[in-house]
């Protein structure tokens, strides 16, 4: 996935209250990620990152992106980092 691609943000992404700047900002700039199990015809991908510039890990956040057909990465789900993705600070 070209990370200076836009990330298209899906309104289910919005459900926890992050801005899209965050989660856009957590794609462009991970602590850690790993492609994981979504729709057979899409890549998926796990980004674990800040919300801002300076942002520490003790307040990252979760972002899991699809490339959909449109050719564009989608992040479909956004909120703070769970123990399913706490692994993807220590990369």
């Amino acid at each position: 996935m070209e990370s200076r691609k836009l990330v298209k943000i899906d309104n289910s992404a919005r459900k926890h209250g992050l801005k899209d700047s965050e989660i856009r900002y957590a794609v462009h700039h991970p602590f850690g990620y790993e492609n994981t199990q979504g729709n057979p015809e899409e890549t998926t991908i796990a980004f674990v990152g800040p919300r801002h510039e300076g942002g520490s890990r003790h307040n990252a956040i979760e972002v899991i992106v699809a490339m959909r057909a449109d050719g564009f990465p989608h992040a479909f789900h956004a909120m703070p980092v769970t123990d399913r993705w706490m692994h993807l600070l220590q990369n």
